[in-house]
């Protein structure tokens, strides 16, 4: 019998000619289904739903016998797809009621011939209330994430998923996982509005945002009094299938929402809501992070890079955040500003524990600061801590900015900047000076002051120095306060001689140029000398001595590389070299103590000896003119050395390498006879700092700093203690003598002085306490950047509309950053 059936399909095939080829097509009936499924062992029973499609003898297509759809099917294929597809075929009479399962909504079957009447399944609908249509809810769709999406269906098949947020269409499947719908939610844009403003408007979980109609083949229905209507419908909801039949196109009914209904004071919608935002906590913690974490990052790159707050105001930068995190939202240039004073006061606190707690003495330098720009009417004061701390590494951290002076007859700064408004209590050296040392608890642990000239000069300088004193706040009776910043005096020396610089080589020098720079030829050759020069170029606001220096060393730079060349005549070329040594060595002095990496104090008297040992040269070497101008140079540098020799000689007595004996040899050398008296105030000084550290009531104290400057009360029972500290310097006085006894250490060019004294601690421990202290102090107030510049220390021109506050927490703030 099976014989004879098989048979049967060979006698009767329908051929047809493709392409040259012969195309057999067979089409069986339930009796064929069997032999087809005997001879080619597809004992599958879904072949009773599909006729199969032979192409050159093999089975290359199943034709569904409802809807007469086909789908590919091999030899070597399963048949899972064609299973599949008999669950959803729309040709089958319980088509209906398994589609219907694939929804939690109620469906509606619309056809292009068949318009909505009275008495079409919608109509049913409408009748019922939103719990009915919870209830009919399936069990593969109680993920949470549909609850705020809305499935749609294509012939019966579930292809896309709406957001109900912000009705954007993502691919979904029925076979298909749900983690892309749940990453979208994070950054949704609709739904972090709603999150937003949950606590002003509860969200009911009977209710989504308002969905209009985005493509012509949607329903748009409303949601009134708790019944769902149909709002529209589109004219184009039919789409024709392979087979040329029509077929319904299902889409699940999609809610607006009702925002008149108050939750019922019994909580039912705050259990729905609670139900329904299982994971809005979370969301909304993960948004705040990301949000918080947004906005400091970006504070950030404004207080470093200087830039104004109106730049999140504007476009190109809110859509550059938005693209970055959908999840931040607009921001204000007074929110920013909020948020930068908020990141300075954190970080002041931190770097204040540090500070307060610390038993190390805390050296300060003072500078002036000017707005950028023509004629400034305003200077700042910059206060600057030095210190070594725990780890032994020189620490340098602005702590105060507050205002100097300002002109009082610039009425346009008085109306645009609110700086303007600093009362006089709040501005000059003493008042800002002295509310940093009490915010910073610094009335016991100031240890030395370098200022500038301005600074330095000033009355209210002295006044507080005196206070300080009194308080006795200061060591060693204030020795090491208002030291002269350094790269000033060597400012102030070279200015000196600017008449006569300029007068014996400056036209030379231009003559020079000039001549170099009237052919490409000899730009050419300037150029080849100048790439060969190690020396950085100035920059355009340079002082008029940087830029002739580097112009000296072009020329000498020339003649070395060029002999031939006649450039200057003999005389004006030693005149030439002559001055370019001195401004040289100004150069590289002033280049290492404003190094921005903070320098040990043991390197200043080897640096400041070599500008004097410079000027001692060039006084003795036969040119006249040049004598009578560095003569004056050394009588303007005479007085710096007089007020600073004793704090550049202790920072030396505590460097291993060469302690007292290097400072005998130098100035016996320099002074002859005179010497001693420079020695013997060094001794002296050295050991009465020794003999107060040794003292522990005089050692800094946290818990003693507050009241410090407050107190008026003089202790009746002084004499005693300096009695019992004196007998206590007496017995361990030996520290300080074994140590300038001990051997000298070999000279190293990889020496670090603070790895030997924090080795050296348990052998030493009063100087290294001493060492860590001496050791912070700077020579300079500014760094090389602002030490060569003709401005000085600037801030942006901007910052000048800003309050002086907010002008000290960007200061700040950017320089504890960097």
């Amino acid at each position: 019998m099976e014989h004879a059936m098989i048979q049967q399909v060979v006698e009767y095939p329908e051929e047809h000619e493709v392409g040259g080829a012969m195309k057999v097509e067979v089409a069986y009936d339930g009796v064929h289904h069997s032999a087809f499924r005997y001879k080619h062992k597809k004992r599958s029973k879904v072949w009773e739903e599909y006729k199969p499609i032979f192409l050159n003898g093999k089975v290359q297509f199943a034709e569904c016998l409802y809807c007469h759809n086909r789908l590919s099917c091999k030899d070597s294929n399963g048949t899972s797809h064609l299973w599949r597809h008999q669950k959803i075929c729309p040709g089958k009479p319980e088509s209906a009621e398994r589609r219907q399962k694939d929804s939690y909504f109620p469906y509606v079957s619309v056809n292009e011939h068949s318009p909505v009447s009275p008495i079409d399944p919608v109509n049913v609908i409408i009748s019922e209330t939103l719990d009915d249509i919870g209830s009919v809810i399936p069990s593969r769709f109680k993920s949470k994430v549909w609850k705020e999406f809305t499935p749609v269906y294509v012939e019966g098949k579930l292809q896309a998923a709406d957001c109900i947020h912000c009705q954007k269409r993502l691919s979904a499947n029925k076979f298909g996982g749900r983690s892309h719908l749940s990453r979208h939610l994070l950054t949704c844009p609709g739904r972090r509005g709603m999150v937003h403003n949950q606590q002003k408007i509860p969200f009911h979980p009977s209710s989504a945002p308002t969905l209009k109609s985005r493509v012509h083949d949607e329903l748009s229905p409303a949601l009134t009094n708790g019944k769902v209507q149909i709002a529209e419908y589109s004219s184009k909801l039919l789409k024709t299938s392979s087979s040329g039949e029509t077929t319904p196109i299902i889409r699940p009914i999609q809610m607006v929402p009702t925002h008149q209904f108050p939750p019922a004071s019994d909580g039912t919608c705050l259990k729905k809501q609670k139900t329904s935002f299982v994971n809005v906590s979370a969301d909304m913690s993960a948004r705040k992070f990301g949000q918080e974490t947004s906005y400091q990052e970006l504070a950030k790159m404004i207080i470093l890079h200087a830039h104004p707050f109106s730049i999140v105001e504007h476009e190109e930068m809110r859509r550059f955040i938005k693209n970055l995190n959908p999840m931040v939202d607009e921001i204000s240039h007074n929110d920013m500003e909020e948020h930068c004073t908020a990141l300075f006061q954190k970080e002041k606190a931190n770097l204040k524990d540090i500070v307060t707690l610390s038993s190390r003495r805390v050296s300060l330098s003072a500078s002036i600061w000017t707005s950028d720009g023509p004629e400034p009417t305003v200077n700042y004061l910059c206060l600057t801590a030095h210190f070594i701390g725990d780890d032994w590494k020189v620490h340098r951290i602005i702590i105060k900015f507050g205002m100097f002076w300002s002109s009082p007859t610039n009425l346009e700064r008085i109306i645009h900047c609110k700086e303007a408004s600093v009362p006089d209590s709040e501005s000059g050296s003493y008042n800002v000076m002295l509310d940093a040392i009490r915010d910073w608890n610094l009335d016991h642990k100031i240890l030395s002051f370098t200022s500038v000239g301005d600074v330095r000069n000033n009355a209210n300088t002295v006044k507080l120095k005196e206070m300080l004193i009194e308080k006795k706040c200061l060591p060693i009776r204030g020795s090491l306060y208002n030291i002269a910043c350094l790269d000033d005096v060597l400012n102030s020396v070279v200015s000196q001689g600017q008449a006569d610089i300029l007068r014996l080589v400056g036209d030379a020098a231009m003559e020079f140029f000039v001549a170099r720079a009237s052919s490409p030829s000899s730009q050419q050759q300037l150029l080849e000398v100048i790439s060969q020069m190690s020396l950085k170029c100035p920059l355009e606001d340079a002082k008029w001595w940087h830029k002739f220096y580097f112009r000296l060393e072009i020329l000498l730079q020339f003649k070395k590389s060029f002999p031939s060349e006649n450039l200057l005549n003999p005389e004006d070329m030693n005149v030439a070299e002559s001055i370019c040594k001195i401004l040289r060595t100004f150069y590289r002095v002033i280049e290492v103590i404003s190094c921005p990496s903070s320098v040990t104090a043991n390197i200043y008297f080897n640096e400041v000896w070599k500008v004097r040992t410079v000027l001692q040269e060039e006084a003795s070497n036969g040119l006249g003119e040049i004598s009578r101008l560095v003569m004056e140079m050394q009588e303007a540098f005479h007085g710096y050395w007089q007020d600073s020799y004793l704090w550049l000689s202790i920072p030396v007595v505590l460097d291993p390498r060469f302690k007292i004996s290097f400072i005998e040899f130098r100035l016996k050398r320099a002074f002859g006879t005179n010497s001693e008296s420079y020695l013997t105030e060094i001794r002296a000084t050295v050991r009465e700092l020794f003999n107060e550290y040794c003292n522990p009531t005089d050692r800094p104290s946290a818990a003693s700093n507050s009241a410090a400057l407050d107190a008026d009360d003089n202790d009746s029972l002084d004499d005693w203690d300096q009695h019992l500290n004196e007998q206590a310097s007496c017995q361990i006085s030996t520290e300080l003598d074994d140590y300038l006894e001990d051997g000298l250490v070999p000279r190293k060019d990889d020496f670090d002085i603070l790895n030997w004294w924090m080795n050296h601690t348990t052998k030493y421990p009063t100087l290294a306490a001493i060492a860590q202290d001496i050791l912070a102090m700077p020579a300079s107030a500014v760094q090389s950047e602002a030490a060569f510049s003709s401005s000085g220390p600037v801030i942006p021109r901007h910052y000048s509309t800003l309050s002086i506050k907010t002008i000290e927490a960007l200061v700040c703030a950017r320089d504890w950053m960097k």
